[in-house]
């Protein structure tokens, strides 16, 4: 009965898991079909017809593909084809024919305003810093796309990139943002890159706002100057803020506790899950001791601390923007990031609630206290996952060319 068991386990290790998504299947079903028919997208009554039963094998499998930018990309281009090509009319023919009356326009409904206490607020900036919705403080460094917030109404997903070619030196420099198509909106995208001139005006599709059923706007993006924009969600009581200073990026969200809430796993979700573990540096810790810090993750101090300490107070940060102000300066060297420290402390201070700014403040403190109690301990306990040293490696590669230095001298007499 044991090998059963260990077989069965060995089995279950080469299984695959179950992708619950089908954007593969539909998508492989539509391209399938297209070819077998020969069909080009186009104005016609087949066409339309094939775009409307992917358009139901994509609706029917949104809930599962939630983060999934392949899904919302596709189905964002594919409901742009079903407007252009206005199959609208082919659905009311065959409706009529069959003596189908059309189903009414679904009304779009405002959410209640919120009060303050069920407001929450996220935000990830610098090197890169990121505030909870709980109100915990982390300083990370994490490359690659990851979602900051997921939910039934939006999207907001981050990418993070090594921007100056330093070791774990992190910043954001992609924002997407995906609006999933609701009684008050279609799927809207909107996308800002850290590379160019200035942050978009609208949205991926050209527009910049959505107006159903109501004479005020549901969604629109509010322009504010070159190097910042928010995409208010008036339906909802929402609203995400992307700022841009250089090469750099920074997002802040706003949402009632009703607008978060979701049926799928918040674990890979930024605001509510924080940092990956081995991506957490402590940075209270690294302004303390940065020779340390600098040794352990192969960082070079670009500014002095005390230098460091004046610059960010004569922009006017303080609290816990005044520390992530210090530890970018120290450890990058660099203007931009110290600009971005003021502009989110800005919008935390507009757009946070009260209670949360509290919040906030006593986290600090909290954080603080137990960076005292760690500073009796020695580097290798505060300063996790240190790269190889260097002098080892360093070490490594003489011994190595010494040896073949002796092989290459000893061939010839051999």
């Amino acid at each position: 009965m044991s090998i059963v068991y260990l077989l069965l386990y060995v089995i279950l290790l080469f299984l695959e898991p179950i992708n619950p998504c089908r954007v593969e299947e539909c998508a492989a079903w539509f391209q399938k079909t297209k070819d077998y028919e020969n069909l080009v997208p186009k104005a016609t009554e087949r066409y339309c017809q094939v775009l409307q039963t992917y358009l139901k094998c994509m609706n029917d499998t949104q809930r599962f593909c939630h983060g999934n930018l392949r899904f919302h990309s596709s189905e964002l281009v594919m409901r742009r084809h079903w407007k252009e090509f206005e199959c609208e009319k082919w659905e009311s023919c065959n409706e009529n024919q069959m003596g189908v009356k059309k189903k009414p326009v679904n009304t779009c409904y405002f959410n209640p305003p919120p009060s303050s206490r069920k407001l929450k607020y996220c935000s990830l900036f610098g090197d890169p810093h990121l505030i909870m919705f709980n109100g915990s403080i982390q300083t990370c460094s994490e490359e690659g796309a990851r979602p900051l917030v997921d939910n039934r109404y939006f999207l907001v997903q981050v990418t993070n990139k090594n921007v100056r070619g330093e070791a774990l030196t992190t910043t954001v420099t992609k924002v997407t943002v995906l609006i999933r198509k609701h009684n008050c909106t279609s799927s809207l995208h909107y996308e800002a890159t850290s590379d160019e001139e200035g942050l978009p005006r609208g949205f991926v599709d050209g527009t910049t706002y959505q107006a159903k059923g109501s004479s005020s706007n549901s969604v629109e993006v509010l322009w504010q100057e070159n190097n910042y924009v928010e995409i208010a969600l008036h339906f909802i009581h929402s609203s995400i803020h992307i700022r841009r200073q250089g090469p750099y990026l920074s997002v802040s969200v706003k949402a009632p506790s009703i607008v978060l809430e979701t049926e799928g796993d918040v674990a890979n979700e930024m605001c509510w899950a924080g940092c990956r573990r081995r991506s957490r540096i402590a940075a209270e810790t690294a302004v303390e001791e940065p020779k340390k810090f600098a040794e352990c993750y192969r960082r070079r101090v670009h500014v002095p601390k005390k230098v460091a300490e004046d610059r960010c107070r004569n922009v006017g940060t303080s609290g816990t923007f005044f520390d992530a102000c210090i530890f970018d300066l120290m450890f990058t060297g660099d203007d931009y990031l110290v600009h971005l420290s003021r502009n989110a402390q800005s919008d935390f201070r507009r757009l946070a609630p009260h209670h949360f700014q509290s919040q906030i403040i006593q986290q600090r403190v909290r954080q603080q206290q137990e960076h005292n109690r760690n500073l009796s301990l020695n580097s290798t306990q505060v300063f996790e996952n240190c790269l190889p040293n260097s002098s080892y490696s360093f070490k490594s590669i003489t011994y190595c060319s010494a040896l073949l230095a002796i092989i290459l001298i000893l061939i010839p007499i051999l």
